[in-house]
């Protein structure tokens, strides 16, 4: 839990399961995955973020989203998380 991943290869990924987990990847073509309760994601120009929301009681999976950043309006070096609504937020 609160655990970080972070690649920096090419066509890597970066994946997390614990809750409150980050995943971090700027190789190009390369994957953030965050996959636990309040996981949050993020990857540079050319990349790709996976977010999971889940119940905070359970763990159920409630929504997951993927977005590549620059479409979407995922921007590249930003955190972001899922919401409750199964939207990708820009986290400050």
């Amino acid at each position: 839990y609160q655990s970080a991943a972070t690649n920096t290869g090419y066509q890597s990924a970066a994946t997390n399961t614990g809750d409150r987990s980050a995943a971090y990847v700027s190789g190009a073509e390369s994957v953030a995955a965050s996959l636990g309760i309040e996981g949050r994601a993020k990857a540079g120009a050319g990349c790709a973020i996976v977010l999971c929301y889940r119940d905070s009681d359970d763990g159920r999976l409630i929504h997951i989203r993927a977005s590549k950043v620059g479409e979407n309006g995922i921007k590249p070096d930003t955190w972001y998380s899922l919401d409750q609504d199964g939207n990708l937020v820009e986290e400050g």
